[in-house]
């Protein structure tokens, strides 16, 4: 299910609590893909551009601007339109699911959850 050693693919957590954002990292990282971190929609937009990441995962919660605006911004971004997303959420009702959706992200998946089905949603995105 995770990439092999020699052929890291590089994810980028977003994420504004701190918490959230390193265990889920930690974990991604242990099974073999290269996680970068930002708690910033802006910094995350700025990220996805100079790093290419292989898959976002987006909390649709930032303070600073909105998953949903970050989501239309990289789909709207020649460099990173084809990049999927899995919307991170701890609402996960049906209109959300609906709106982050229409907004660009490729799946969406409620929060809290075991790392391991959010790795196995990371596998289905990437053609693991």
């Amino acid at each position: 299910m995770a990439p092999a050693e020699h052929q890291r693919l590089r994810i980028l957590f977003v994420d504004d609590d701190r918490a959230t954002r390193e265990g889920y990292a930690a974990y991604l990282d242990s099974c073999g893909y290269d996680v970068t971190t930002t708690a910033s929609g802006q910094d995350a937009l700025r990220r996805a551009v100079e790093q290419r990441p292989s898959l976002v995962v987006l909390d649709l919660g930032l303070k600073d601007m909105d998953g949903w605006e970050v989501a239309r911004r990289l789909k709207a971004e020649p460099i990173t339109a084809d990049t999927p997303i899995i919307a991170f959420t701890g609402a996960g009702l049906p209109h959300e699911r609906i709106s982050a959706m229409r907004a660009g992200c490729d799946r969406v998946v409620t929060k809290p959850c075991a790392p391991t089905a959010l790795l196995e949603q990371i596998a289905r995105c990437l053609g693991d």
